[in-house]
């Protein structure tokens, strides 16, 4: 096998970019090397160099995004801002590399509805983590006071879900919003919008102060406390 003489991070970024449309828009099952080393311009002899195999290449592609996501989070969550700050940030960058990708969501549907092989051999590794980063956040600012009890196991996957059904249904999101462009002015639209959603709601809040809702809780946090 011809091997290139020398690393050339460009031509995988190629590779990996035509492996991702291709997956998207034929499955796994319908795409062989051939195809894909034609889309990204390169011989097949470079995607068994880099890769080693299809299957090898469509892993890649799975775990570069959770290893991406994890990076995001980390980033994020490490800061010493406001929870509200660091799920701006955080919802800015994860969203950008969502819109960014947007076969990625296609993959990674197709791959549930086909039972999810790949996933679950790959996610497992990095979605504990990954969680934990969002939940140990959120608890740090419900002990602080920043939010209050709320479901605290379920509230990074909701955090999650909001972002990402953003990119599932792209297309009726464009026609309902008057072919809306996902450039960076929606992103900070969605930031702002997802962040006040997640710490606010949408109940309309009374004119004097918190709402009775709100009232009942932090009596029942204090009370907690105290204890």
């Amino acid at each position: 096998m011809a091997r290139p003489k020398t690393d050339d991070p460009v031509a995988r970024a190629r590779i990996l970019a035509a492996a991702e449309a291709l997956f998207a828009e034929h499955g796994f099952a319908g795409v062989g090397v051939r195809q894909i080393a034609a889309s990204a311009g390169v011989n097949g002899a470079m995607i068994h160099y880099y890769f080693g195999n299809k299957e090898s290449l469509y892993r890649a592609l799975i775990e570069n995004a959770a290893m991406t996501v994890r990076g995001l989070i980390a980033e994020a969550t490490a800061s010493a801002q406001t929870l509200e700050e660091r799920l701006t940030r955080f919802v800015k960058a994860y969203a950008g590399y969502l819109f960014g990708h947007p076969n990625l969501a296609r993959i990674l549907a197709r791959e549930m509805i086909a039972g999810g092989k790949h996933v679950f051999d790959i996610l497992p590794k990095y979605i504990p983590t990954n969680y934990a980063m969002l939940r140990g956040a959120m608890t740090e600012a419900v002990r602080s006071g920043e939010l209050r009890e709320i479901d605290i196991d379920l509230a990074p996957i909701s955090l999650m879900g909001m972002i990402v059904v953003f990119q599932l249904i792209r297309p009726l999101i464009m026609h309902g919003l008057g072919n809306v462009k996902f450039d960076e002015r929606f992103i900070e639209r969605l930031a702002a919008h997802t962040v006040d959603l997640f710490l606010n709601g949408a109940a309309k809040r009374g004119q004097h102060g918190a709402s009775g809702r709100d009232k009942r809780t932090t009596a029942a946090r204090r009370a907690k406390v105290k204890r």
